[in-house]
């Protein structure tokens, strides 16, 4: 008997069924007599312990009038899952993982940024778009960061080049409230932080920026970042290897409390 999971990546299709049935005010009891499963059987979708049928998917489509929302997202995750570089709602799937480590070389985390910090970050990237666009992806990002800090985000830790804490993005008064931010992360409890310092004479984190999901009940899945896009695997000796990279990048990491002077310091002065 096969007792595998399917992949972490059916986590947010089910969360998706979820709000679907929430939304138009149905039990999960109720949907399941109307498309013909058990209640069982509808849980277990729902908390991805199974990968649907697209026949009970239509279904639920046509219950829920998700005017065949559901049966794409179905058919985005079941490609995403046999070709997970093509997989795209990543920042969805990280809010269902367990822990979550990342490393970042040149800014702080989407999901640690202040509202100000991110406008300033994604302006220079995004030239080309008004300023209604980017105001509409700094809700995304603020949005991202309130499900991901929250009770039931994952647990956090970040590892940083020093010199994303000193870069001056946005002028000196995004800086110094960016850094007031994660000193207060920091004493809730939210996430612990480390920097790799300047000096450092053999970085092992200069391969890029990459992301370690672990999941309670799945296998760990890694995502590469990209100028554009990423690379999202969950291959054994892929994740492997990154963990190796991680546990080199931690040896080297120096810890922040919220009175380091990392970020206490006001810049330009410190």
């Amino acid at each position: 008997m096969n007792t595998a999971l399917p992949s972490a990546m059916w986590l947010p299709f089910g969360a998706r069924i979820l709000r679907a049935r929430s939304d138009k005010g149905l039990s999960r009891a109720e949907l399941a007599a109307n498309v013909g499963v058990t209640d069982d059987k509808l849980r277990d979708v729902e908390d991805a312990y199974c990968r649907p049928a697209r026949s009970l998917v239509e279904r639920v489509d046509t219950v829920l009038g998700t005017e065949h929302r559901l049966v794409d997202a179905w058919a985005i995750t079941l490609q995403a899952e046999a070709f997970p570089n093509e997989f795209g709602d990543m920042r969805e799937l990280g809010v269902h993982a367990a822990r979550l480590w990342e490393h970042q070389p040149m800014a702080v985390p989407v999901f640690l940024r202040t509202r100000e910090y991110s406008s300033a970050v994604l302006r220079p990237r995004h030239a080309d778009l008004s300023h209604e666009e980017i105001e509409a992806m700094v809700e995304e990002e603020m949005a991202h960061r309130a499900a991901m800090t929250g009770p039931d985000g994952p647990t956090l830790r970040v590892v940083l080049n020093e010199s994303a804490l000193q870069r001056p993005q946005g002028g000196a008064e995004v800086l110094n409230a960016q850094r007031d931010f994660l000193a207060d992360l920091i004493e809730a409890g939210i996430v612990t932080l480390a920097v790799i310092p300047e000096e450092t004479a053999h970085h092992p984190g200069l391969g890029g920026a990459f992301r370690m999901m672990e999941f309670a009940d799945r296998p760990s899945m890694v995502y590469a970042f990209a100028a554009q896009g990423g690379e999202l695997t969950g291959d054994p000796e892929q994740v492997g290897r990154c963990a190796m990279v991680r546990e080199a990048i931690e040896d080297v990491s120096v810890e922040l409390t919220p009175r380091s002077e990392l970020l206490t310091a006001r810049w330009p002065a410190g």
